[in-house]
């Protein structure tokens, strides 16, 4: 193995031709620098393996860790250069503390670590540099082992504050970041063990990781999936195991890559809940137009909006890309205000909720229409708690939309006899609907 040490940092192809009296340099820093056991390459420097590396064994340096400056400007480099190289026997024990680059073509585990954690991740273009963290993002701060104290925020850019969110992200880890770096698009992966505590981040529920990184103002997610078998063998779970962006990307696009929790999809997609007083019953209705591994509908009631109970349970379709239609009766709704709403669950245990629809009925109090049968005008009992009024026919038409209620009531006399539904918003969100019949 040749090792080739330059003296200034830059961005490119390191030249493979070593002088004697470079090498013999190279040989004399390696010495000094290996004087407690292990290789140090200090900042403005690089050294360069051309073949297979093993932290166990070493060869071309010593075994366990190699520590590399990593203050912005003036890195201090390991590269490995040659095609489908490997570096094996990282560890927490032996890795390199700091930034690590490849050249060449293949796939490549980068063997960095922070502070004695291991922090792998895997890319396969030219020219990829990068360095883990083993540090909260929220500070970006990890010690200096060159001086005993601790680096600035690394790298530029940071701190980078995990309750800043994109689109569909729900929690970003805190333990462990990696500052990845390259203009040639790659897949990219990382990897994690016990200590990345991904069972905490995603609630047990690894369809919920994914890979994000930093753009600057927030955490965007990465569409990734998580290897069924990891990077680094076995089995990916919660406890050890990797993950990989879809889809090549160029590093150089987020300034620093981490792990986080995604927001799932909704098992199912609601079109439709209503709650209809009907004599002395409610009537509830809901449709949905597609499901994905749905369970089951649990129906709560409140009478406050606050408190709730489970009322009832009806079994949902399961999987589904058509319109289906459900319903279910209270038959013994409470006197005065009644609050529905749906828990659609999931076969694994996760759920969402619906909107909340509100019923009262006549001479118990609350927000109510009347007289019904009605002829020319409906009334609205505490009309001022109650935003829009819509009247919808037999046939699901809007035949009667946003008007605003009043003491003087509403005007049907346009419309024909018949059965109507009057769904009415109210200033707190809810809605409250009620079934009339139109007469003459």
């Amino acid at each position: 193995m040749t090792q080739n040490y330059t003296i200034s940092f830059r961005k490119g192809w390191i030249s493979t031709a070593v002088s004697t009296a470079l090498l013999l340099l190279g040989q004399l820093v390696q010495a000094q620098e290996g004087s407690q056991g292990n290789t140090t390459i200090f900042g403005g420097a690089q050294m360069t393996f051309f073949s297979n590396h093993n932290f166990v064994t070493g060869g071309g340096a010593q075994p366990g860790v190699i520590l590399t400056e990593r203050a912005s400007g003036n890195f201090g480099v390991l590269n490995f250069a040659g095609d489908n190289l490997t570096s094996t026997g990282a560890s927490d024990a032996g890795y390199v503390d700091g930034y690590v680059r490849k050249y060449g073509a293949g796939s490549f585990v980068f063997p960095v670590g922070d502070n004695g954690f291991l922090g792998q991740f895997a890319a396969s273009a030219d020219g990829v540099m990068g360095a883990y963290f083993h540090a909260d993002a929220n500070t970006a701060v990890t010690s200096n082992l060159f001086t005993g104290s601790d680096y600035a925020a690394l790298p530029n850019g940071g701190p980078f504050a995990t309750g800043s969110m994109g689109t569909n992200v729900n929690v970003v880890s805190t333990v462990e970041y990696w500052d990845i770096d390259g203009p040639n698009a790659t897949p990219l992966t990382l990897t994690w063990d016990a200590g990345s505590a991904i069972g905490t981040l995603t609630g047990s529920d690894l369809t919920k990781l994914t890979i994000v990184g930093w753009n600057g103002t927030e955490w965007v997610a990465i569409p990734s999936k998580v290897d069924t078998t990891s990077v680094l063998g076995g089995t990916s779970d919660l406890t050890a195991g990797s993950i990989t962006t879809i889809s090549p990307l160029a590093p150089d696009t987020y300034t620093a890559y981490t792990f986080a929790s995604l927001v799932l999809p909704l098992p199912v997609t609601l079109t439709r809940f209503t709650a209809v007083a009907e004599s002395k019953t409610v009537l509830l209705g809901w449709s949905t137009t597609e499901e994905a591994n749905s369970d089951r509908f649990e129906i709560e009631r409140s009478q406050n909006g606050k408190q709730w109970r489970l009322i009832a349970s009806v079994a949902s379709q399961g999987d589904s890309k058509v319109l289906v239609n459900y319903s279910h009766v209270d038959a013994s709704p409470l006197v005065g205000q009644n609050f529905y709403r749906l828990r659609m669950v999931d076969n694994d245990g996760t759920f969402a909720y619906s909107q909340i629809r509100k019923v009262a009925f006549a001479g118990e109090g609350g927000v109510a229409p009347y007289p019904n049968p009605v002829v020319d005008k409906v009334l609205i009992r505490q009309y001022e708690l109650v935003k829009q009024v819509d009247i919808v026919n037999a046939s699901g038409v809007k035949v009667i939309s946003n008007q605003p209620p009043s003491i003087t009531g509403i005007d049907v006399t346009k419309l024909p006899q018949g059965i109507y539904i009057v769904s009415m918003t109210l200033f707190d969100g809810t809605i409250s609907t009620h079934k009339i019949a139109v007469t003459r």
